[in-house]
């Protein structure tokens, strides 16, 4: 089965990298194409590992390259679906951790290349985190709704100081709502471990690109890949993590 679930998280990826594509476009769901030209794949390249394993990662009508994000996205889904089974097996909390990561790959996507969070993924996201509260076994939806209520309040607090202090780029009010997301998932009292971890990576990466000047002071950078990180942190490691902190 640990296959079989790799194989699944290597086709969701392909469908992820879709939705990354046309949803910050106000598009539906539409068949793989190439982004310069807008003629269609054709079959064997609706899945980009295959055609670059063939070095044929090129658009067949006009020869743009296929982004390296195809690829790394269906090898990532690919790992996170096969490693989930190995260690949650057949259970409830396998299909929703599987959502989850399907979830994170999009905003991912979107935050990183568009600077979006789209609410249409998140809205729908959290009603899945409050229904997860209800149906997994050792959730309690008191836990989501704090965990969200913190989330949400805390970088609602960070937005308004950050545009005082950096200007209205240093946080998206998209950030709020993934905050809320992530508590959401997380729960309480785990939304607190999520929120630390993804200070303190942000603050490490956003360091690092300052001081390699990749990145200015007023210079944009998405915060959405550190609260996932944050949060996929804390869903895996969570109460090991806290317990090791706290002795």
């Amino acid at each position: 089965m640990t296959i079989v679930f790799t194989v699944l998280g290597f086709l969701v990826g392909g469908l992820v990298n879709r939705l990354g594509s046309d949803i910050p476009a106000g598009q539906g769901l539409t068949c793989p194409h190439c982004p310069y030209c807008g003629r269609n794949r054709p079959w064997w390249q609706w899945l980009a590992l295959p055609a670059y394993l063939v070095r044929r990662a090129g658009c067949s009508s006009c020869g743009a390259p296929i982004s390296l994000r195809y690829p790394l996205v269906e090898v990532g889904l690919a790992v996170a679906y096969g490693y989930l089974w190995i260690v949650l097996g057949p259970s409830v909390k396998l299909v929703f951790y599987c959502i989850y990561s399907t979830i994170f790959a999009v905003l991912l996507i979107t935050d990183i290349e568009r600077r979006l969070i789209p609410n249409v993924v998140t809205f729908p996201a959290i009603a899945i985190a409050l229904v997860a509260g209800l149906v997994v076994p050792g959730a309690k939806w008191w836990s989501v709704l704090i965990g969200g209520a913190i989330g949400f309040t805390f970088f609602l607090v960070a937005y308004f100081i950050g545009t005082a202090v950096f200007g209205p780029l240093a946080l998206g009010q998209g950030d709020i709502t993934l905050a809320l997301l992530v508590g959401a998932i997380t729960g309480f009292p785990l939304v607190v471990e999520a929120l630390v971890i993804a200070i303190l990576v942000g603050a490490a990466i956003s360091s690092i690109l300052l001081i390699t000047r990749v990145r200015g002071l007023r210079d944009p950078i998405p915060y959405g890949p550190f609260l996932i990180v944050g949060a996929i942190v804390t869903l895996l490691w969570g109460y090991p993590i806290a317990e090791w902190f706290l002795h």
